[in-house]
C-alpha cells in the first residue's frame, strides 16, 4: 500500500495530507529540517484522550469511573463533582465551568511549575450543570485528564507522549511544551506584525502538545479503520461516536471523546464518516481532520489566522482526496428563504434582555425583530431580522434584503427557560462554507437584590482594573484589562468587559457576582465568577486577579528602581510628568515590560524579538514591570 503525502510550507503555514491510495506516485515528503514545530493548541485534546483510551485498553482505567478514583484530592464547591467521570472530561459533559487561565500561556518560557494551580482553583468553583447533562467546551477537563495519565501510568505526561504515542508511530518531532525546544525549528510567530517570543501552553493535555504537520497527519492516520498501532478498534469507535445521537438536531455540540465533532452533515450524506479537532492559542492555530474508513488524514498548522480557516483548508483537501476515490461531497448550500411582512403577535412575549455570547443583548419587535448587543469594547451592534415563511427569523440589511451570509434564528422554550437558537451559514469566498448550528442567547430572569447590594455594585460602575497575579512570562498581560459596567435596565446584573470577551454575571451579594446561564452547548463555555476584595482588587474563577486602575500610582522621574516580586505585577500610570518621555531600562533575564496607550493597546513589550531598551511613554497610558522576587529593573 502506497501513501500519498501533500505538503506545503511557508513561513506561517504548514499543511500535510496523508492518504492511503494505491493509484498514486511514491511520496516526496519534506525533511525534518524543512518543517516547523507548532503548538497544536486544542488538537492536543485528541492526544490526551488517546492516552486515556490506551490505558483503558490495558485495563488500567475505567472511563466511566469517577475522576476522584484517580485524583482523590479533586474537589469542587458543590458535591456534584463526585459524579464527574473520566468519560465526561473527554466529551465535555463534566459541567466544569471552563478554563483556568493563570499562567496557562507563557511567552519565551516553558516552566511547568508556573501552572501548578488547577486543582486549587477548582476547589472554589461550582459546576454549571449536572455532570453528563450536556456538552460545553471545557479546557480544564483535559488538564485533569493529563493528571490522570500521569497518576495511572507512573510517567510524566511528556514522557508518556514520547514513549506511547510518538515512538510507536515513528514520530520524531512530537512532544509537549516541556521539550518543544528539542523537537526542531519553531515556527516564527507574530503579534502586531512584529516577531514575538515563542508561545508555550503549559496546560499540556488541553493545548500543550507540539509537533510538525507531518507528525500530526501521521498521528491522525492511527485512527484509520484497521490500524491498531495505538488503539483497539473498539476504543477508536468510542472516541469517534457523538456523546448524544440527537445532538445536531437539538443545536448541541457534536463532540466525541477528544474530537470537536464526530460527524459532519455534508460528509454523512455522502456516506463518509469524519472526525475533526481544531485549536487556538493566542498566536498559533491548528486543525486535524480524519476520514477513518477512507484512509485520509489532513492537518493544517498556522501561525496567525485561526482554526476556522485551517478547518476550511482541511475540508478542501479532504474533498480532493475523496474525489480521487470517486466520492463527491456536495457542499453546504445557502437555504432558500422567503420573508413575510408581518411577525405573529405571540412573538411579543420574547422581547426583553438576553445573555448572548456571554454579553448582554436586548430583543425588541415591531415590523422587524431587532437584537441590540452590548460589546466588550463598550459599543453596541444592531442586527435586524424579518419573519420567514418557514417560521424562522432571517437577518436582513437596512433595506430589508436578506444578507448574503444567511443567519436564521428561532425561539425555544425548555425547562422554564427561553433560548434563541441560530443557524449561521458563513461563506468564505474561494475557501468554503461552514454551518454554525448552536444556541445563541438565553433570556434573563429577574434578579431581585436589596438596594444596599445594588448600591455596593453601583459604586464599582465604570471601574477598570489590570491583571497583576500572573508570572512575568504570562500571555495574560497581552490582554490584561477588565472593566465593570452596570445598566439600569437590568438591575441585579453586572457586565465584566474583558479584552478576551465580555461576561454578564448575576449579582449575588455586595462582593460576589456569579455565572448563571444554562444554554446546553458550547455557547455556555468558559463561565466566570468574580469577587471584589476589601482592598478593591478583583479575583476571578479563572484564577486571575486584577488591580483597580484608580489604585495605580503614576510613574514619576524620581522612580529609578523597580523591585520585582514573583507573580506580583508592578503597574504605573503615565501622567503629565512622564508623557512623551523616552526612558531606557536595565532588566534581569526573567523579566518583562509592557507599555499600553490610553486605548489599552500594546505599544511596546520586551516580548518583541529584538525589542530596544529605550521606551517611548504615551500620554495617559500604562506601564507594567514583571519579574521574579529579588530582582530589580533600573530606569535611566
Amino acid at each position: 500500500m502506497k501513501k500519498k503525502l501533500i505538503a506545503t510550507t511557508a513561513a506561517l503555514l504548514t499543511v500535510m495530507m496523508l492518504i492511503s491510495n494505491t493509484s498514486v506516485a511514491a511520496p516526496v515528503p519534506q525533511t525534518a529540517e524543512q518543517e516547523r514545530v507548532y503548538a497544536l493548541a486544542s488538537v492536543s485534546k485528541v492526544y490526551v484522550s488517546t492516552a486515556i483510551m490506551q490505558l483503558k485498553d490495558q485495563g488500567k482505567i475505567n472511563i466511566d469511573a469517577p475522576v476522584t478514583d484517580y485524583i482523590p484530592e479533586f474537589t469542587m464547591a458543590d458535591v456534584r463533582y463526585k459524579d464527574i467521570t473520566v468519560r465526561m472530561l473527554m466529551n465535555h459533559t463534566s459541567g466544569i465551568m471552563g478554563s483556568t487561565l493563570r499562567n496557562e500561556f507563557l511567552f519565551g518560557d516553558n516552566d511547568k511549575s508556573k501552572y501548578d494551580y488547577l486543582l486549587e482553583n477548582l476547589k472554589t468553583q461550582t459546576p454549571k450543570a449536572d455532570p453528563g447533562a450536556y456538552a460545553a467546551y471545557c479546557n480544564d477537563g483535559f488538564t485533569l485528564l493529563e493528571i490522570i495519565v500521569e497518576r495511572v501510568s507512573g510517567m510524566d505526561f511528556t514522557s508518556y507522549i514520547e514513549e506511547n504515542i510518538a515512538a510507536p508511530l515513528n514520530l520524531t518531532q512530537t512532544g509537549t511544551a516541556i521539550n518543544a525546544d528539542t523537537l526542531g525549528t519553531p515556527v516564527n510567530i507574530y503579534s502586531g506584525g512584529l516577531n514575538y517570543d515563542y508561545e508555550y501552553c503549559m496546560a499540556l493535555g488541553s493545548g500543550g502538545v507540539y509537533a510538525t504537520a507531518s507528525d500530526v497527519a501521521n498521528f491522525g492516520a492511527s485512527f484509520w479503520t484497521g490500524n491498531d498501532v495505538l488503539l483497539s478498534e473498539e476504543s477508536k469507535d468510542e472516541m469517534g461516536t457523538m456523546w448524544s445521537e440527537d445532538a445536531y438536531e437539538n443545536y448541541m455540540d457534536t463532540c466525541g471523546l477528544g474530537w470537536d465533532f464526530a460527524e459532519q452533515i455534508q460528509y454523512e450524506q455522502a456516506g463518509v464518516h469524519v472526525v475533526g479537532k481544531g485549536g487556538d492559542l493566542q498566536t498559533m492555530h491548528s486543525f486535524l481532520l480524519v476520514a477513518p474508513d477512507n484512509d485520509i488524514s489532513v492537518c493544517v498548522l498556522v501561525s496567525g489566522g485561526s482554526s476556522t480557516l485551517a478547518s476550511l483548508m482541511c475540508q478542501d483537501l479532504l474533498d480532493i482526496a475523496l474525489e480521487e476515490q470517486g466520492i463527491v461531497v456536495d457542499p453546504i448550500e445557502m437555504p432558500d428563504v422567503q420573508t413575510v411582512d408581518t411577525i405573529p403577535e405571540e412573538y411579543g412575549q420574547y422581547e426583553g434582555y438576553y445573555t448572548m455570547y456571554g454579553s448582554l443583548a436586548n430583543v425588541t419587535i415591531d415590523d422587524k425583530l431587532t437584537i441590540t448587543a452590548y460589546m466588550a469594547n463598550g459599543r453596541t451592534t444592531v442586527k435586524k431580522y424579518m419573519y420567514t415563511e418557514d417560521g424562522y427569523f432571517v437577518e436582513v440589511d437596512v433595506n430589508g434584503n436578506i444578507k448574503p451570509n444567511i443567519t436564521l434564528i428561532d425561539f425555544r422554550e425548555e425547562n422554564g427557560k427561553v433560548y434563541i437558537t441560530s443557524d449561521a451559514y458563513n461563506d468564505y469566498p474561494d475557501i468554503g462554507m461552514l454551518l454554525d448550528r448552536s444556541y445563541l442567547a438565553e433570556k434573563l430572569e429577574e434578579n431581585n437584590i436589596s438596594p444596599e447590594v445594588q448600591a455596593a455594585w453601583d459604586s464599582y460602575d465604570g471601574m477598570g482594573a489590570a491583571l497583576f497575579s500572573d508570572a512575568y512570562s504570562s500571555g495574560g498581560y497581552d490582554i490584561p484589562f477588565v472593566k465593570i459596567s452596570l445598566m439600569e435596565e437590568v438591575p441585579g446584573y453586572v457586565m465584566a468587559y474583558m479584552s478576551s470577551g465580555a461576561r454578564l454575571l448575576k449579582i449575588e451579594d455586595e462582593t460576589h457576582a456569579v455565572h448563571f446561564s444554562t444554554m446546553p452547548s458550547s455557547s455556555n463555555r468558559d463561565l466566570l465568577d468574580m469577587t471584589i476584595n476589601p482592598d478593591g482588587t478583583i479575583d476571578t474563577s479563572m484564577g486571575q486577579s486584577f488591580l483597580p486602575l484608580r489604585e495605580i500610582p503614576e510613574l514619576t522621574k524620581d522612580i529609578t528602581e523597580i523591585s520585582l516580586t514573583t507573580e506580583q505585577a508592578v503597574w504605573y500610570g503615565i501622567g503629565e510628568d512622564m508623557a512623551y518621555d523616552v526612558i531606557s531600562v536595565d532588566r534581569p533575564e526573567n523579566s518583562t515590560i509592557y507599555v499600553f496607550n490610553k486605548f489599552f493597546e500594546i505599544v511596546y513589550t520586551t516580548h518583541y524579538t529584538g525589542a530596544q531598551d529605550t521606551i517611548n511613554l504615551p500620554e495617559d497610558g500604562f506601564i507594567v514591570f514583571l519579574g521574579e522576587t529579588g530582582d530589580i529593573i533600573t530606569i535611566n
